[in-house]
């Protein structure tokens, strides 16, 4: 879903970027045919830019010295003692949940407004039937009294145009025809359902329509009706009204500004370099949505004779990384158990990597549960051999255990942070490719003052007493963020655990190959 969300926030980017280039630059000129192009071109650009971007490559360096797993904790968190906990089973409805639910209401009900007025059209067709006329195909109904175009179909209606003025109406609503207006209505309408949220979509769509009449009466003109008379047409149907969006209205953008149009000098051919002005915004797009290949950096020699002296086979693992809702989670390491060799999943959470034989593999993610692949352990095959496997990253709950005795006198008094845990009792020297856990401000000690200032303070002033343990998450914007209770000895301590969480101020967000991710925490809180 978050790609999705992505997805449609950086197309819409692209779609405000190009209709200012077109507004700033292009819309006074009188190249319609080439502005059509631009329009329907940038468009089309706007939405296959986000997916497909640039790619390119990124060494990652092996850091110096062998790590434990316990450097996985980012350095502001030595003093805080972790621990592993199940998150509740039951889903909950949150606010990307929120986001989407009133996005597919809006795609919903501007799909309905689009296939609605193409069964009133083809009720129209069916109700009074598509008779010729000039070599035209024309549906005169008593529905809609403004002349427009569906396809290659005029509708007119009898009642609200002489016989004279036939021929400016249908040399008009022939250009629209010759020239197929009808895709890029169709293409417009069918991105005004996606991107109904984005009002430059609207813009886009009337820009469209308005250049659409321009091309219309140019092609009128050249057919030798003269202005005048063509002007006075249009000023006649002023009264009309635009009913069906998908349709070529003759009156649509009918203003002073399309009437000094049709008389307008033809705009000079060198200031066809306004064009160019599309460049820059292209090369920003191509920037903004360009994905790197991040790439372990290769061994050296020595690196290398070693390796092969402790296997002489390779297996080739093509593994795909996916989240609790089977979401694909690029940038996630994956490294050979007590080896320096490594790669990182691309932006399908697929990777590929090539371990020696018997030898597991530890894939890690911020705010994810380590996975230690030990099933790649006891494989044995041809070198070379190609293993296909799955990879779900779970959440993990990291707990925040605070000190227990308090050293202050009072909540002007500085709290002592809590004694640092021993180090695990380990032989096994291993290196996992370290990435930032969110970080409070100040550090545990900052946090631990926080929390123990925050007790008093409610206990004191609603006599709380009693336990409870919060879960909340520190999102990409460092926000404390989807607050839970999970275990109270009461309502008042669970709402006094509450309050602490929901007032504690941003954290520095967690970041895994730079870019920032959720992660999840747990916080015991005790009121006396």
């Amino acid at each position: 879903m978050e790609t999705s969300l992505f997805y449609l926030v950086n197309a819409s980017g692209g779609i405000v970027l190009f209709y200012l280039v077109y507004w700033l630059f292009l819309r006074n000129e009188t190249f319609h045919a080439a502005n059509r192009w631009f329009l329907v071109g940038s468009l089309l650009l706007a939405i296959l830019l986000p997916l497909v971007p640039v790619r390119y490559e990124v060494l990652i360096e092996a850091s110096e010295g062998a790590k434990t797993g316990a450097h996985t904790i980012a350095d502001t968190f030595k003093n805080i003692p972790v621990f592993k906990g199940a998150e509740e089973s039951a889903t909950t409805f949150g606010w990307q949940q929120a986001i989407l639910l009133i996005y597919l209401t809006g795609a919903a009900i501007f799909l309905l407004r689009l296939l609605t007025q193409t069964a009133v059209l083809i009720h129209l067709m069916i109700k009074y039937r598509v008779t010729s006329l000039n070599g035209m195909r024309v549906v005169e109904n008593e529905k809609y009294g403004l002349p427009f175009s569906f396809f290659n179909i005029v509708f007119i209606n009898p009642k609200f145009h002489t016989q004279d003025d036939l021929p400016e109406i249908l040399a008009h609503e022939k250009v629209h025809i010759r020239e197929h207006h009808w895709f890029d209505l169709l293409f417009i309408e069918l991105l005004t359902v996606i991107f109904w949220f984005n009002p430059f979509i609207w813009m886009f769509e009337r820009a469209i329509k308005q250049n659409h009449e321009y091309l219309a009466d140019k092609g009128v003109l050249a057919q030798g009706h003269t202005v005048g008379r063509y002007q006075a047409l249009l000023v006649n149907q002023l009264m009309g009204m635009q009913i069906i969006g998908i349709t070529n209205n003759l009156n649509f953008a009918l203003s002073t500004n399309r009437l000094k149009m049709m008389t307008k000098k033809k705009t000079s051919a060198h200031r066809l370099i306004r064009f160019t002005w599309a460049l820059p915004a292209l090369a920003l797009l191509l920037f903004a949505f360009a994905e790197p290949n991040y790439r372990m950096q290769e061994l050296n020699e020595t690196e290398i004779a070693d390796q092969e002296t402790s296997a002489t086979k390779t297996l080739k693992i093509s593994g795909l990384v996916v989240d609790e809702n089977d979401e694909p989670l690029p940038g996630t390491s994956v490294v050979v158990k007590g080896g320096t060799t490594g790669c990182v999943s691309d932006l399908q959470g697929r990777f590929t990597l090539e371990v020696p034989e018997k030898t597991a593999i530890v894939l890690s993610f911020v705010g994810k549960k380590t996975i230690i692949d030990d099933y790649m352990g006891i494989l044995s095959g041809k070198d070379g051999e190609v293993y296909k496997r799955t990879y779900k990253m779970e959440d993990e709950i990291i707990g925040i255990g605070l000190a227990t005795e308090l050293l202050a006198v009072n909540d002007n008094d500085k709290m002592a942070p809590p004694p640092p845990p021993p180090p695990p009792p380990s032989n096994d020297e291993m290196f996992y490719i370290v990435e930032d856990m969110p970080n409070y401000p100040g550090g545990s000690e900052a946090l631990n003052n926080f929390v123990y200032k925050m007790q008093n303070k409610l206990a004191s002033a609603k006599n709380i007493k009693g336990k409870a343990k919060v879960l909340f998450t520190v999102n990409a914007k460092g926000e404390v963020s989807d607050i839970k209770i999970v275990e109270q000895d009461n309502d008042a301590a669970a709402k006094g655990a509450y309050t602490i969480a929901s007032e504690m101020p941003d954290w520095v967000p967690g970041k895994q190959r730079g870019k920032a991710v959720p992660v999840k925490y747990m916080l015991p809180v005790e009121f006396k």
